[in-house]
């Protein structure tokens, strides 16, 4: 290249791609690929390869040139006012800007696309939790409904058999009216009682349950398994030293008491054994 001395002038139509800037140039395959280079490797260095020609800075233009010129001078002495050169610099910037913007829109779409599927998501993921809590409410309502039907059963069969005694309306007025006269307040828990029907128990264990606050009319089908029917066995049971009663309803009211209900007992027996 560096021994012709004849001009490639411009053409008159604009070249629009690389191909056409490569065929008016007619360089060899060599020559097109060192002069891509040097435009490459000078716009790295000068120019803003992130925005068009026309918005480069005029003084960063001229040092581009400059730097390839002195390369390579023959391009500016074959190609008037180095066209070869302006043209494929122009072509390669507008490439650089066009694959910048692309990029830039698929990264939009796609956190666009991430932002719409994110409530979604979290729907899903809470309506799933729900599902699990419901599932686990219902469970736990099965099992607590199984248990108190074991308990009933329990307590039915633990029960000694004999007659099976009825609350009266006569027995429902006796046990209120008792209730009123040894002063003790009515608490919800006694008012409550009064329609339980007491299973097979005698109404002189009824009575003295009931009198208590809060009542503990709960415990007939325990005093009964106890052996304390009447009240004879009741009143046997009066006589007996406080340690001796003591150690009989810890024993045999063990997880069936709180501490309110035992002292509320202990009171109970007490008065009766100093009255």
């Amino acid at each position: 290249m560096c021994t012709e001395l004849f001009f490639i002038s411009q053409p008159a139509r604009p070249c629009k791609a690389v191909q056409d800037v490569k065929m008016a140039s007619k360089m060899n395959s060599r020559q097109w690929q060192r002069l891509r280079g040097l435009v490459i490797d000078a716009a790295a260095r000068f120019l803003n390869t992130q925005d068009k020609y026309e918005h480069q800075d005029p003084e960063m233009v001229r040092l581009f040139y400059q730097a390839v010129h002195a390369t390579w001078p023959e391009v500016a002495a074959k190609y008037p006012n180095s066209w070869v050169l302006v043209w494929y610099l122009k072509i390669y910037l507008s490439k650089r800007v066009y694959r910048k913007r692309w990029a830039d829109k698929v990264a939009r779409e796609r956190a666009s696309s991430q932002a719409r599927q994110q409530p979604r998501r979290l729907r899903t993921r809470t309506t799933n939790r729900s599902f699990r809590q419901t599932d686990t409410g219902a469970s736990q309502a099965c099992v607590a409904m199984r248990t108190r039907r074991r308990t009933t059963a329990y307590d039915r069969l633990a029960s000694p058999s004999g007659p099976e005694i009825r609350a009266s309306p006569a027995m429902y007025c006796s046990s209120v009216t008792l209730s009123q006269s040894s002063g003790s307040p009515t608490s919800p828990a006694s008012a409550h009682s009064h329609s339980v029907v007491p299973i097979q128990s005698s109404r002189a264990i009824f009575r003295f349950l009931d009198t208590m606050s809060p009542s503990l009319v709960k415990l007939v089908p325990d005093f009964l398994s106890a052996g304390i029917y009447d009240q004879s066995h009741l009143e046997d049971f009066f006589t007996w030293p406080e340690k001796a009663q003591r150690n009989f309803l810890l024993k045999t009211f063990t997880g069936k008491m709180n501490a309110l209900e035992l002292g509320a007992m202990l009171i109970a027996l007490n008065s009766r054994r100093h009255g």
